[in-house]
């Protein structure tokens, strides 16, 4: 860290302070000003209630170590006890404030305070010493912390404003939750230490483990880091899984992908055990059949997709389009589009009927979020790079490809918290949970931002086996009850358009024949020699014409293939026959 980045630290954590004294000072002023000020009013102490054993069944649970915290009922009586039990006096803590004692002890004096200890009324209870309290709140690496000059805030601005740091008071995350990455590959990047259980690469339609660095665009490798970056390592960035790992799969040639690919990939991952599978790719053409089964089949093995709603301020891409009906409501994925630093939606971000949840994409229109590259990543070109500790690079990376990874993320943590969730139940929670100014589901925002430390919270409030949220009252994002979610209803369409016989110049306008399988209306564009109105073909002069037809879809069909013919159109022929 450079000394400005310091003074920074020191600087964010002064106001903290500051901003900490500022909220607790009135509630200290109201106090003192309400207080009696009688001198013959007199406050009740209320009676000190000690704690007392747990049914011994509940004890044999505890895990218990070599040191262990004995409640007495005097501490008069802790002398008897030393000699009674064979504790060693030199090495005792005692607590006299609050009638208890730090004591080592063997397995057999653990055994005699187990067994007779329950029954020993100068005991009131016996404690192991469990070593897993940590500061609450903020997890130690450095760009949580670390404030970036340009926006006043800390680097990774979207792990805070998504209340990821909350998140982690309910848990760890657990190395068990594994999220897929179907993406450019994934490389073995510092912040990504220990977190990368295999790698895969799709090439001719198979797939294969592979032992080196996979990722030919950096894109793999970001998402992978917003995912399972480790926290608490004191290095870099903190990923929103918490301790979940990741598989990698390199499924496309240069960032482009095919729907077979990315089916082989889905299913491989599904196979090695993943509960999560992030796809940050998508595009207009609704998904292939090969790769709707695939997420079918996925769903219906208790995995949870997630896909990027795409970056053109248009409708939701596919796949992210497939696992979320119109208007929201209970689903076995989540499309996820893109907010910016005000929570927003970011200008760039897809939007819609099939639009699930909101995550940070972008602060503005030259910042980003935070991820880890590896070195040379073709990414360096489009976004502000720099060069960390450990020679590790970071980019600030713009785009619901690196909102959908944080999605990814809380999902597992919220299956580390509450394993018995159905798939449907995590989406559940995190659409339920999410902070929104509408009252429900809307098409520009969907259920709202991720709030990370409300999803946790919600995770751990209830058992899966009795999932009943509050009566919805029509809300599609707190929807109640446990029955399974249903898949879009939408149905696939087609463009039949035959080929188009050449032409010469003079020759009568004409209609294109063309038509969708659905009945509905077709749209037509015209590029070359010629021009179209509605479907009345013009032709302008001699070269090529292409036609593009085109069927947007409404809410029974989905879009349809776009199709083109061209054809050539000669110069006019004279009255002899002659050009």
């Amino acid at each position: 860290m450079t000394t400005t980045h310091r003074t920074a630290r020191i600087a964010a954590v002064l106001l903290a302070a500051l901003v900490s004294w500022a909220i607790a000072a009135p509630f200290a002023f109201a106090a003192t000003a309400s207080a009696p000020r009688t001198p013959r009013a007199k406050a009740r102490t209320p009676q000190m209630h000690w704690y007392r054993w747990h049914p011994t069944p509940r004890l044999l649970h505890q895990a218990y170590g070599s040191k262990v915290v004995i409640g007495i009922a005097s501490m008069l009586d802790f002398k008897s006890l030393r000699v009674e039990y064979g504790f060693d006096d030199g090495t005792a803590q005692e607590i006299p404030a609050l009638r208890a004692v730090v004591v080592k002890v063997s397995d057999a004096q653990l055994h005699a305070l187990l067994t007779r200890g329950t029954r020993d009324s100068r005991i009131r209870y016996l404690s192991p010493i469990r070593e897993k309290r940590n500061a609450l709140s903020m997890p130690n690496d450095p760009y949580l912390s670390t404030v970036d000059g340009a926006t006043n805030l800390p680097y990774e601005w979207a792990f805070l404003a998504t209340h990821v740091d909350r998140a982690l008071d309910f848990t760890n995350g657990d190395a068990n939750v594994v999220v897929g990455v179907i993406d450019s590959g994934v490389a073995h990047v510092p912040d990504l230490a220990g977190k990368i259980d295999s790698l895969w690469s799709v090439t001719g339609g198979t797939i294969a483990q592979v032992f080196d660095d996979n990722d030919d665009q950096g894109h793999g490798t970001a998402v992978a880091s917003l995912i399972a970056a480790s926290p608490n390592d004191g290095f870099g960035i903190a990923g929103f899984g918490g301790d979940t790992h990741i598989i990698g799969v390199h499924a496309g040639i240069e960032g482009n992908y095919n729907d077979p690919d990315l089916a082989i990939a889905l299913t491989k991952l599904v196979s090695l055990g993943a509960r999560i599978v992030n796809m940050s790719l998508g595009g207009k053409v609704p998904s292939d059949p090969v790769l709707v089964d695939a997420m079918h089949s996925a769903a219906a093995q208790n995995v949870l997709l997630v896909a990027a709603a795409g970056n053109l301020n248009n409708d939701v891409f596919w796949p992210a389009a497939e696992l979320q009906r119109s208007g929201g409501g209970r689903s076995y994925g989540i499309a996820v589009g893109a907010t910016d630093g005000t929570g927003r939606r970011a200008s760039f971000s897809n939007w819609g009927d099939h639009l699930s949840i909101m995550a940070p994409g972008a602060y503005s229109s030259y910042m980003g979020v935070v991820a880890a590259l590896p070195p040379a990543s073709r990414l360096e070109e489009m976004f502000p790079t720099w060069t960390g500790d450990a020679n590790a690079h970071y980019a600030y990376l713009g785009g619901t490809s690196f909102a959908a990874p944080e999605v990814a993320g809380v999902a597992a943590l919220v299956w580390a918290a509450n394993p018995e969730l159905a798939n449907y139940q995590v989406a559940d929670i995190l659409k339920q949970s999410a902070s929104r100014t509408a009252p429900d589901w809307t098409p520009q925002m969907g259920c709202g931002l991720l709030d990370a430390g409300a999803a946790l919270e919600l995770a751990t409030s209830r058992p899966a086996s009795a999932w009943a949220p509050a009566p919805a009252d029509g809300k599609v994002c707190s929807a109640s009850g446990s029955a399974p979610a249903a898949w879009p209803t939408e149905k696939s369409q087609t463009i039949v358009f035959g080929l188009m016989a050449n032409k010469h110049v003079g020759d009568r306008d004409f209609r294109v024949n063309a038509h969708a399988s659905s009945g509905l209306p077709l749209a037509f564009t015209a590029y070359g020699s010629c021009s179209i109105s509605g479907a009345k073909l013009h032709l302008l002069r001699a070269g090529w014409c292409t036609v593009i037809a085109e069927q947007g879809g409404n809410e029974e069909y989905n879009p349809a293939q776009p199709v083109s013919q061209r054809f050539h159109i000669a110069k006019a022929v004279s009255k002899h026959g002659k050009v």
